[in-house]
């Protein structure tokens, strides 16, 4: 059942589901009444992290509302306690995640054992028409540029971008380094796979926003390619780097994927916390999940619940 709008500035945060405690769990005595606000963002990682958990949570018999936020806008939402949990934060967003944490109102929750990495990504083959790759400036020779061009971004080369909620950080990465490319926004994580499996089936030459865990990456031969390092300094200092005069002239980092809690839920939940704190998936875990979601056009909560079942033994862990 939806409920009320929460609105911050330009961005909305929709509560999209309430779940009823299922009855083969206990709430703990101390645990407030419900209900837990945990962020799904519409972003198949992410939400299928945050329905394991949700789903897990509900087993235990607490009541889970699953409230639908902008990635970036939730973290507004975190900080003034009008969401509990997130389980999904990932390190490319270090700058505005490492903010959260600074005000106080947001706790360091721990890592979910997810490793992340994600960029600009292109299939092997495009290595023929531009000698050099991985290394980034490959990127600038004028036959690769032409390449990877379309008739409505020549003489710039195509960058199938991310959806326009996601922190992919091209913007100012493109004019820090003067990548030669038009970045060409994509609606939906659906959106940009279509945009770059289809050229790839016909091995025609594409570059675009990719990320591992995901299917894409993992069925696909392909690389990222190598920018600069990333480094604190990058995205701190202008006078780090290719440009003097911007940030950005350096990779996103590479990392986990990070647990989050308001402080006053940490304490109002504390038994949910602490299966928060100890809630860990793999790497793969998640790929599995997002191939039976984004694939095989299973619903997130129905693919979290199949995984929980097969994996009775990891998610008993969670509840000591």
């Amino acid at each position: 059942m939806l409920g009320n709008l929460i609105a911050y500035g330009k961005k909305i945060i929709v509560p999209i589901t309430i779940v009823s405690a299922l009855a083969c769990g206990q709430v703990a005595a101390q645990d407030q009444s419900g209900p837990i606000k945990i962020v799904v963002t519409g972003i198949t990682d992410a939400d299928f992290i945050a329905n394991v958990y949700g789903t897990f949570l509900e087993k235990q018999g607490f009541k889970v509302e699953r409230v639908k936020a902008d990635y970036a806008a939730q973290f507004v939402g975190l900080e003034a306690g009008d969401l509990d949990f997130s389980t999904s934060i990932w390190e490319t967003s270090r700058d505005i995640f490492d903010a959260a944490l600074a005000t106080g109102e947001v706790v360091n929750m721990g890592a979910t054992g997810v490793k992340v990495r994600e960029g600009w990504w292109y299939p092997t083959y495009v290595e023929k028409l531009c000698p050099g790759l991985p290394d980034w400036k490959a990127l600038f020779q004028p036959d690769c540029v032409k390449a990877l061009s379309t008739v409505e971004t020549a003489p710039l080369g195509r960058f199938v971008e991310a959806p326009a909620d996601w922190t992919t950080n091209n913007i100012a990465r493109l004019k820090s380094l003067k990548l030669p490319y038009s970045l060409e926004s994509t609606g939906t994580p659906a959106a940009l796979h279509a945009a770059m499996v289809g050229p790839m089936q016909r091995k025609e030459p594409v570059i675009g926003w990719g990320f591992s865990p995901d299917w894409m990456t993992t069925e696909y031969e392909g690389k990222f390619v190598q920018f600069p390092a990333f480094e604190p300094g990058c995205i701190a200092d202008k006078t780090w780097g290719a440009d003097p005069n911007e940030i950005w002239d350096c990779d996103n980092p590479a990392g986990y994927v990070w647990k989050v809690a308001n402080v006053k839920s940490e304490a109002k939940f504390p038994k949910a916390a602490r299966i928060l704190r100890l809630f860990q998936l793999k790497t793969e875990d998640v790929a599995w999940g997002i191939r039976r979601v984004d694939v095989d056009g299973v619903e997130s909560m129905d693919a979290a619940a199949e995984w929980l079942s097969k994996h009775t033994d990891v998610a008993a862990d969670w509840a000591q």
